[in-house]
Parts: C-alpha cells; sequence; structure tokens
C-alpha cells in the first residue's frame, strides 16, 4: 500500500545544528565544517542509495560543480545570527511500488519543480534501509538553501509577515483575518502546500507510469471523509517499548530483592528476640517454618512447576543459639 509522507523542518543554529553536520549524516560522507572547526564523518553509515546536488537553471558561475562541503559551508558562512535558520529540509516517503531508477526520477521531478525552478539548491539523498515490517523503506532526504542566488552569493531571504486581509475580512467576533503578506515567500503557509500537493501529483504520476494500481493522497481521513483513526509512526515508539519493558524488569528485579533483604532482616530479628526460656527450642522452630513456607510461596509464585518440594524443618540443637 502506498502511503503519503512529506515532513519539513528548518536546521536552526538555536537547537545547536549545523547545516554541515546535517548534510553529512544524510550523505554519508566526512565533511570539515568551518565554522565549528570539526569534522563531521559518516562515512560508515548504511542504507545510503544516492546522493545528488540540484542547481537552478542559470546558477551564477561560482555555485557551478560545487562540491557538498563548499556548499554548505559557504551557506554556514552566509548567516551571521547565532539563531539562524541555516536550511531547509524535507523528508519524503517514497512508494515501495516504484522500481530503484523510477524513484530517483521522480525525486529529480518533485524537486525540480516544486523548489529548485523556485531557485533553491537542492541536496538530495536517497536512502533506502529496511523497515520494521521487513521490507525496504525508500525515503529521501532533501535540504535546500534559504536565500537566493546572486553573482557573487547569497541574497537576502524572501520574507513575509501576517497583515490584515485586504479584502476587509473579519471573524465572527469583529477581529480582521489575517493573511501572509508574501505569499511567494519560501516559508509561508501555502508554498508549503503547494509542495504537498506537487508532491502527490508527481509520485501518483510515477505510480501510473509504473502500472501500479496504487495511489497517494495528502488529506486526511477526515478530509476524505473516512471514519478511521490514523495510525502513528512506530518508530519511536518501538524504541520506547523496548525501553520500557527493560526498565520494567530491572525494576522488577531491584523490588524483589528489597522484598528479600526485607524478610531476611526480620527473621534475624526474630530469632535474636527469642529468649533462653524452655520455649526457645519451640519458638526457634516456628520461625525457621514460616520463613520456609514464606519462600515456597515465593517460588511457587514465580515459576509453579520449579517449586522443588521442602520438608519442614525439625528441631536441631543448633535452633538454641
Amino acid at each position: 500500500m502506498a502511503l503519503y509522507g512529506l515532513r519539513i523542518q528548518q536546521i536552526k543554529r538555536s537547537a545547536g545544528r549545523s547545516a554541515v553536520a546535517a548534510a553529512a549524516y544524510r550523505s554519508g560522507e566526512r565533511l570539515y565544517d568551518e565554522r565549528q572547526d570539526m569534522v563531521h564523518d559518516y562515512t560508515r553509515r548504511t542504507g545510503v542509495e544516492r546522493t545528488e546536488i540540484m542547481l537552478p537553471s542559470g546558477a551564477p558561475a561560482w555555485v557551478q560543480g560545487i562540491t557538498r562541503e563548499a556548499l554548505w559551508n559557504a551557506v554556514e558562512a552566509g548567516e551571521k545570527r547565532k539563531d539562524a535558520q541555516v536550511a531547509r529540509e524535507l523528508w519524503v516517503t517514497i512508494p515501495r511500488e516504484l522500481s530503484a531508477d523510477d524513484r530517483i526520477t521522480v525525486m529529480r521531478d518533485f524537486v525540480s519543480k516544486a523548489f529548485v525552478s523556485k531557485g533553491m539548491i537542492a541536496d538530495i539523498a536517497w536512502h533506502c534501509p529496511k523497515a520494521s515490517d521487513g521490507f525496504s523503506n525508500p525515503h529521501a532526504h532533501i535540504m535546500l538553501t534559504m536565500r537566493p542566488l546572486t553573482e557573487t552569493g547569497f541574497g537576502k531571504k524572501s520574507r513575509h509577515d501576517w497583515v490584515p486581509d485586504p479584502e476587509g475580512r473579519t471573524h465572527a467576533d469583529g477581529r480582521p483575518v489575517m493573511v501572509e503578506s508574501n505569499p511567494e515567500s519560501w516559508n509561508t503557509l501555502g508554498y508549503f502546500e503547494k509542495c504537498r500537493e506537487e508532491w502527490e501529483n508527481t509520485a501518483n504520476a510515477a505510480l501510473e507510469r509504473a502500472g501500479s494500481p496504487e495511489r497517494i493522497d495528502r488529506r486526511s481521513f477526515l478530509e476524505r471523509g473516512l471514519s478511521r483513526l490514523p495510525e502513528p509512526m512506530l518508530l519511536v515508539a518501538g524504541h520506547m517499548r523496548t525501553l520500557y519493558g527493560a526498565m520494567r524488569e530491572r525494576f522488577g528485579q531491584f523490588q524483589m530483592a528489597r522484598h528479600y533483604r526485607a524478610v531476611e532482616e526480620r527473621a534475624n530479628a526474630a530469632l535474636t528476640k527469642i529468649s533462653t526460656g524452655p520455649d526457645a527450642a519451640m519458638q526457634a522452630m516456628r520461625t525457621a517454618q514460616r520463613f520456609a513456607d514464606w519462600i515456597d510461596r515465593q517460588i511457587n509464585r514465580l515459576d509453579p512447576e520449579r517449586a522443588p518440594p521442602r520438608e519442614p524443618p525439625t528441631y536441631t540443637p543448633d535452633m538454641e543459639r
């Protein structure tokens, strides 16, 4: 079943991230980060099928043939703020029904129409690791520049603000409807929704060419009129479930050890308090029997089949001590 998956995020310095480090991880390469003065080495990473840098048509000479390391170091050098957004990244699920060659073609088509044609540089990494169900999980990571190209470097970011609707629309309580002042900005919600629609159309066209009846749909179940609950991604949930099981087991062992120690201390205290009178031997035997019965109950509770038969304790002269 073909699934729709497209997430977008910003790589921010305020979160301690670096565009060079992100590019090295996505591409599985070794890149030197000039701003941080450190090397990010991910050459041992597996699952990376292919990497490619796509430039807009008419790109200036300084960016022609640029390497991945030089590109993202130039992006970092162009940002001066300590909390700057240095790059944008998309994570896109590619339908399993497409072949390896088709996956490359469909992603190139999508990136070219949605981003490169707008003036962005796109750094694409195709990944195909195994999923939790044992099948392949083809997807792509797309890192995008956030500033337009100029003849000497990167220009100013295309920004937007929220302003009252020029048509004068208002809410029921009289508040003005706020709209984006620059709908062509690369950061607007409207532009992001257009990108989501573009991926749906591009992927479905590729599925049709491949002869697959499967189709993807960016709309939610509610928007499609389906009375179904969405299934969450289980990547993190699977790890958390494993961690929870391990912690629960260790905590159970800790509690059991504390319980056994407390019982042993109570038994020793009871033996210590036994007086040295004529009933000392009988009291010692009853205390030993209670302790032995408690041990049997614990063994039966943990594993009834493993419980060994236990003979009742007999009186010995040692019990008087």
